[in-house]
């Protein structure tokens, strides 16, 4: 026999005569090696989701569960770095302890809503980056410097004064040339007894006709951040370099307003910057990244804005109806009903505590059924509203209002959505946990939205005439408003209502969009080629970016946690 064959010989037997515990022993290790194994490719998996799975993702570009997590733990440490810089500015008296309060309630806010406010921003920062590549924008190492050493300062702060000058009205009740004419030389007159170094509280006491007046137009300190640059004035008054006035501005058509600077406190390095982060073991060269993605939003900006400015752009006349949101859900039929509510003892609050033996319960019920049958030979409900113990539809006549299905109690829901029930049927006495109710059908009708989708459809119709039927669609839905925006750019609007009009032909009217708690229709009239006004330069150069911003992150393609949130649209440019 061959060495080989030996040896295979030698093997067989030994196995055969080996002890069985001793291979039941080697089979169990076997298997827990291999649930090791297992364990740790789950733990790997698990530890992969936990940092590079994508947290978001936009247009194919992410960023991972890991750097999420980081960047929540910068966005957390900036809140309390600004709640500490609040809490400074009140030790130095350029806050009031009022108005810390409302700036720390401000952070709290927003700390409560930082998990949405995160995922917002990682969507831009993503989205920005992709907009800036493809516009060939892009910042330096100096630019990326200037905003860090911004982020790590306790900001500029300056105390700013106001003279108000009222525009008085003619005859008309409005401003004429004269009186415009007349508020100017005023402010005319302040601004150069101003220069020639006059005191400026002083003046707005005698001057002013606002309610600083009384503190020499002291509006107090405040960052730049803090104030509404909006405002043509306020931003006027950060513009200025240094102390001293701005121009007479018009606020509105019965105002100018002259700001004062009255002093500046140069933004400083915070000293405590360095050992807060370290203590809060902030990862700095993604905080470092961060504020470079804000940098770079920044400078897309300067570049879009530039360009939504340039004359003339398309504009559209712009008409629109628009009704508020119900509460509730908007989609399910409404009902209107009249009641009369006879509580045991007058009192529906105490009624569903009092035990059912209680002699006012029946005393209640009799009340109730003398008042339907009053009601059904011929009475009005009206007529006994009075006697209703809910006073506030008693006043009203009993009339509840129109209330979407699910909004009552199960026994008085019962009842007023039973089927069959025609306009003025009387229904009751029914029981509640509040008494006995007497109640009038008066009508049902389908939910806000089916009822706002049919009018849009009526106000698309080639015959119909949008303003009159807009007009009379005011008498239909409670709290409705109609007007026309006149000729406005896109960049002027909500980017929603921009994006569908921008949809549109001339005469086409929308369907219904839902745009901060309102559900608007709107018809566009014409279109034309148009310079932009003054108005809609300072409307573009404050949000201008952020609508053309908007615009695209309608767009894109997002996924959250690995789930597709959003399919990718059309582009978006104009």
């Amino acid at each position: 026999m061959n060495p080989i064959a030996k040896l295979r010989a030698s093997a067989v037997a030994r196995y055969h005569a080996a002890d069985k515990s001793v291979l039941t022993n080697l089979a169990f290790l076997g298997a827990i090696a291999l649930s090791t194994l297992l364990l740790a490719g789950v733990l790997a998996v698990g530890w992969w989701s936990d940092n590079y799975a994508s947290a978001v993702t936009v247009n194919g570009s992410s960023i991972s569960v890991g750097e999420a997590k980081s960047r929540g733990e910068i966005a957390n440490f900036r809140l309390s770095l600004e709640a500490a810089r609040i809490r400074a500015r009140v030790s130095a008296g350029t806050l009031t302890n009022e108005e810390a309060d409302a700036l720390l309630q401000q952070l709290d806010d927003a700390g409560t809503n930082l998990s949405s406010q995160l995922t917002s921003d990682m969507i831009d920062a993503l989205l920005v980056a992709q907009l800036a590549g493809e516009k060939s924008v892009t910042i330096d190492q100096v630019a990326i410097d200037a905003a860090w050493a911004d982020e790590t300062a306790t900001p500029e702060l300056r105390l700013l004064r106001r003279i108000s000058i009222e525009i008085a009205k003619g005859s008309k009740g409005v401003p004429t040339e004269a009186t415009i004419a007349a508020a100017q030389q005023k402010a005319d007159a302040i601004l150069a007894e101003i220069k020639a170094g006059g005191d400026v509280g002083a003046i707005a006491k005698r001057e002013s006709s606002d309610a600083y007046a009384a503190e020499g137009g002291r509006l107090g300190w405040s960052t730049k951040a803090e104030d509404p640059l909006a405002d043509p004035a306020y931003a006027a008054a950060w513009a200025l370099t240094a102390v001293g006035a701005t121009e007479a501005i018009s606020q509105s058509a019965s105002q100018l307003v002259i700001f004062y600077v009255d002093q500046i406190r140069p933004a400083q390095a915070d000293p405590n910057f360095e050992v807060s982060a370290s203590d809060a073991k902030i990862n700095m060269d993604l905080y470092k990244k961060m504020v470079g993605e804000r940098a770079l939003s920044a400078a897309l900006s300067e570049v879009v804005t530039a360009e939504l400015l340039v004359d003339p752009v398309e504009q559209r006349d712009i008409s629109y109806i628009a009704v508020p949101v119900p509460q509730g859900n908007s989609e399910v039929e409404e009902v209107l009903v009249r009641h009369l509510l006879y509580s045991p003892n007058d009192d529906s609050a105490g009624a569903a505590g009092l035990d059912a033996t209680d002699p006012a319960w029946a005393a209640a019920e009799a009340e109730a059924k003398a008042a339907y049958e009053k009601i059904a030979a011929g009475a009005s409900m009206e007529s006994l509203a009075d006697q209703s113990d809910d006073t506030g539809s008693g006043e009203q006549g009993g009339l509840l209002g129109w209330a979407a299905k699910g909004s009552y109690v199960p026994a008085f829901e019962d009842a007023v959505w039973a089927d069959g029930l025609q306009v003025g049927d009387l229904l009751g006495p029914i029981k509640t946990e509040f008494g006995y109710h007497v109640m009038q059908f008066e009508g049902r009708r389908d939910g806000m939205t089916l009822r706002m989708e049919i009018l849009a459809q009526e106000l698309a119709g080639a015959s119909v005439d949008f303003d009159a039927r807009a007009a009379e669609a005011l008498k239909e839905f409670e709290g409705m408003t109609t007007d026309n925006l006149g000729f406005t750019s896109r960049y002027s609007l909500n980017a929603q209502i921009g994006s569908a009009a921008w949809l549109l032909a001339a005469g086409e009217v929308s369907s219904v969009q839902t745009l901060n708690s309102q559900m608007v229709i709107f018809k566009i009239n014409a279109i034309e080629e148009r310079a932009l006004t003054e108005e809609q330069k300072a409307t573009i150069k404050t949000s201008g970016y952020l609508v053309w911003l908007d615009t695209y992150r309608q767009t894109a393609e997002i996924a959250i946690d690995g789930s597709v949130v959003q399919e990718a649209g059309g582009s978006p440019a104009p």
